[in-house]
């Protein structure tokens, strides 16, 4: 007697929901090893990575800019600044009144940036050589810590989120961007997946360090968008 064969329909959803099993185990899989350091290549490489046409127009600074409601007379701080794809923008929104913290840990793409900012007439972008584990901003300075493609380079970052917490103002935001780890596997990041944190990670490690998650938006293709305000005394950890 033979076996009945199951319809080749049943192949298929079993299939779909073996890949969405993957998709969701990769979604949940904490960063487990850190990325090549991005100042290990050439300075005139990296900015030209960094300002590549296609990154500008997935990244989206203005659109960015624009939900983050950044206006005139504010203080932000773009840790991981690098060529200043979003720091110059920043610099323009804010206005005369306002100023922005260009902060990288490498020194020579920090040398470009404050000579580009000199020849855009950004009067308001100071660039800040950080260290590794600390932005070194001014006590209780800025109004938004900014990280875009950034997060999966600092190394230990709850500890980090923890010193930059002295250079924010009582009612501070955080606003990260980053790839998700499925975005090795789409093709979308040079990263492999364990080398990238996934948003789940983002919100607990800044809830270890004193933040809680406020939103996220949806207009970046490729990235997620998250928005973080300080926890109140009153507010337990999650």
């Amino acid at each position: 007697m033979n076996t009945p064969r199951p319809p080749r329909y049943l192949g298929w959803v079993a299939s779909a929901a073996a890949s969405a099993m993957v998709a969701a185990a990769l979604a949940r899989a904490d960063q487990t090893k850190m990325p090549r350091p991005s100042e290990e290549r050439p300075l005139a490489e990296r900015v030209a990575r960094f300002e590549r046409p296609e990154r500008v127009a997935k990244l989206k600074p203005d659109e960015v800019i624009k939900a983050l409601g950044v206006t005139d007379g504010m203080v932000v701080a773009d840790i991981g600044a690098g060529s200043g794809l979003f720091a110059r923008p920043f610099a323009r929104a804010v206005g005369p009144k306002g100023k922005v913290y260009a902060v990288d840990i490498s020194a020579d793409i920090m040398g470009y940036l404050r000579d580009r900012a000199r020849q855009e007439n950004l009067g308001n972008l100071e660039v800040i050589v950080s260290e590794e584990d600390d932005p070194l901003l001014p006590p209780r300075s800025v109004d938004l810590a900014f990280f875009a493609d950034t997060t999966h380079h600092i190394a230990n970052r709850v500890p980090f989120y923890k010193k930059m917490a002295a250079g924010l103002k009582d009612k501070a935001r955080i606003a990260v961007i980053d790839y998700p780890p499925e975005a090795s596997a789409n093709g979308w990041s040079s990263h492999k997946a364990e080398e990238l944190v996934p948003k789940s990670q983002v919100i607990a490690e800044l809830d270890q360090a004193g933040f809680r998650f406020v939103r996220e938006w949806d207009i970046l293709p490729q990235n997620y968008f998250l928005l973080f305000e300080r926890r109140t005394a009153a507010e337990p950890a999650r």
